[in-house]
């Protein structure tokens, strides 16, 4: 078979393999009971560690083997006690990842045509592409790797366009300041952090928003809605939450006057201007919100995190990300439990979910597929990769359909396997898998010779996707990785071969 008739038949193996199916929790007590114990325990390691990392990797299943799933996930979910210098000097060679926004203003300047220049080195465009860098270069290499999972996961929550006006220097300060340090704390902390955060008010227009007649230098003035709405339709509540239409103008009014620093000041800070905002009563969710300047917004954050419907809207995307595209309701249920008795307590909720029988049994294993950071970023995992600069890695995820931080709904990108497995996106999928395996990914190092000798002798197949795969590849890749190896592969397409089936598409 040729070379073009093998990755064809790869990849449409790979499209009906990642397709929507049905729960099959009834097959669950058959497949666990004809298992060993042992065998059932290291089942639950890998689909712990493909789902609550950036891909699992023979070190990281041992090292959980080691320490047990439970202290590995203690572990995980206090990601400041988790020392990582190695990290940090690879960080090392981003500098605007330290500056403030003063700093990035005067270091990054405007070109004169305004041109973005997106890897020119003291252009704007440069910071995104370090901040882009800096997210997959923790992907690949950080010791704390939930956190970086779940700084995903709030990054597309929040999600805010970064490559626009003063976000395309505002965005070090929201994945730095405003996402990272709260990940896997209280959600009030890291709700009353977004609606601060510089990037969430310029990308939404509350920095525009003022009461009616006041007045401004801004190019516009009057109330803004934009902020409000995704606030309690995307932010908290959900769509379904109960709020109305007067109460997304009554929290309009009560953001009035969070806006930014003007552009002569040289800065890109938050600030509360009490001379744009509305400052009567109002009533949201049918409750008075007494007037007090800054404290009325403050006072409807706290509301909001501490709604059931709240609790339910989040919980229900996490379970979805971390277990299955349809959540398991039970769970849901359970980790909604959770969330309102610790006062919305991330990390006992994500340790409800990554303990939970829905996540680790048979059923939920591959039951995800690997959106484009995931799957990059397990590629050069799998790969032994050594990120020395992730500008060019940052654009393969771009190339996969989803450049980070440039989602320009307030949606964020969609992650369900029916947003990501088109014939399309599968071959784009392949060509990432083979520069990666190739070491074509110019700021990666990938030692090749590795694949060789895994490849080598007559089980050479089996012990390559072993390897890759930390489990036995299905009948249908082992027959399409010995058809390559028989019409003369080299082992590095064997790999990117490995890396495009469907065992490695799926978490």
């Amino acid at each position: 078979m040729s070379r073009g008739r093998t990755r064809a038949a790869l990849l449409a193996a790979t499209i009906a393999a990642l397709a929507p199916r049905a729960d099959a929790t009834a097959l669950d007590a058959t497949r666990e009971a004809s298992a060993s114990a042992s065998v059932a325990e290291e089942a639950r390691i890998l689909q712990l560690a493909r789902r609550a990392t950036f891909g699992a990797t023979p070190e990281l299943r041992d090292e959980i083997r080691q320490l047990g799933r439970a202290r590995w996930l203690d572990q995980q979910l206090a990601p400041r006690a988790i020392t990582d210098p190695a990290l940090a000097k690879r960080l090392a060679v981003y500098p605007a990842l330290g500056m403030d926004s003063a700093a990035l203003l005067a270091s990054y300047p405007q070109a004169k045509d305004g041109s973005m220049a997106m890897d020119a080195v003291g252009r704007p465009g440069r910071v995104l592409a370090e901040v882009s860098s800096d997210l997959v270069t923790r992907a690949v290499h950080a010791r704390a790797q939930l956190a970086e999972v779940m700084t995903d996961f709030w990054l597309n929550h929040f999600s805010v366009f970064a490559a626009d006006g003063p976000n395309r220097w505002a965005g070090v300060a929201w994945v730095r300041d405003s996402i990272r340090p709260h990940v896997l704390g209280r959600f009030r902390d890291l709700l009353g952090a977004t609606a601060s955060g510089p990037a969430m008010l310029y990308y939404l227009d509350n920095y525009l928003s003022t009461a009616e007649g006041a007045r401004t230098r801004r190019k516009s003035s009057g109330l803004n809605e934009n902020y409000a709405r995704e606030l309690l339709e995307l932010h908290t509540l959900g769509v379904t939450g109960g709020y109305t239409q007067a109460d997304v103008e009554e929290v309009a009014r009560v953001f009035t006057g969070w806006t930014i620093t003007p552009a002569r000041s040289g800065r890109i800070e938050f600030v509360f201007a009490p001379w744009l905002h509305d400052g009567g009563a109002k009533t949201v969710l049918g409750r008075r919100i007494a007037p007090g300047g800054r404290a009325e917004g403050e006072a409807v954050l706290d509301l909001l995190a501490r709604e059931p419907a709240t609790a339910e809207h989040v919980v229900r995307k996490l379970v979805s990300r971390f277990v299955a595209d349809v959540p398991p309701e039970a769970l849901v249920q359970r980790a909604k439990q959770v969330w309102l008795r610790t006062d919305g307590d991330l990390a006992q909720v994500m340790r409800t979910i990554l303990e939970s029988d829905e996540l680790l049994r048979a059923s939920s294993r591959g039951a995800k597929v690997k959106s484009p950071l995931e799957l990059v970023a397990s590629a050069l995992r799998a790969a032994g990769a050594e990120v020395r600069l992730g500008v060019v890695a940052a654009r393969l995820v771009a190339d996969l359909g989803q450049p980070i931080l440039r989602a320009e709904p307030p949606t964020g990108w969609q992650e369900t396997a029916d947003a990501v497995v088109t014939a399309g996106g599968m071959v784009t999928r392949f060509d990432v898998a083979s520069q990666i395996a190739r070491n074509r990914v110019p700021g990666v190092r990938i030692d090749t010779s590795r694949w060789a000798s895994l490849a080598r002798g007559a089980g050479g197949v089996d012990a390559l996707a072993q390897e890759i795969l930390l489990a036995p590849p299905s009948d249908a890749t082992r027959a399409a990785l010995v058809d390559a190896r028989d019409a003369g592969a080299t082992p590095e397409l064997l790999a990117a071969l490995v890396l495009s089936s469907p065992e490695f598409q799926q978490q």
